[in-house]
């Protein structure tokens, strides 16, 4: 039942960062009205080349979420423990500080709160993991989510 529950959660984000990040036919100008008007999130603005850094890691931490998920229902812990730390843990970090382009100064503060403690909950999985205990992989994983489910709640970047 956890199982089902955690794959229905993957479905619900991909839906909507998938609706939220697609690509629109209209006017750039268009967009920006009809998103002021329709979309209650604090629109974050940032360098386009910031953005497109960001989306990329977005969908590759999506990615990860669908990996840890297949991991966790073959048991495989070494796995979990790896895909976490390494695609969304702490380690995974800055990774365009050193460019300039790293989203993190963009970001308001409550929303780099959230993403350092999605970083960090992923973080507690790979320990988790690498203890062994399935069930708290679970919880750890959920700690995860919510970190997302709270940022693409609140925020947007266009």
């Amino acid at each position: 039942m956890r199982r089902m529950v955690f794959l229905f959660i993957t479905a619900v984000l991909l839906l909507v960062f998938h609706s939220s990040h697609s690509e629109e036919k209209n006017s750039k100008s268009q967009i920006e009205k009809e998103s002021s008007v329709s979309d209650s999130r604090q629109l974050v603005s940032m360098p386009e080349e910031t953005r497109r850094l960001m989306r990329e890691e977005m969908l590759d931490h999506l990615s990860a979420l669908n990996e840890l998920i297949g991991y966790l229902a073959s048991s495989n812990l070494d796995a979990v423990a790896t895909v976490a730390e390494t695609r969304m843990g702490k380690s995974s970090m800055g990774k365009h500080r050193a460019t300039g382009m790293g989203p993190g100064k963009y970001m308001p503060d409550a929303m780099r709160n959230i993403g350092f403690g999605m970083h960090t909950a992923a973080s507690e999985l790979s320990q988790v993991a690498k203890d062994g205990d399935l069930k708290g992989a679970y919880g750890a994983l959920q700690k995860i989510t919510s970190s997302c489910v709270a940022c693409h709640y609140s925020y947007r970047i266009r």
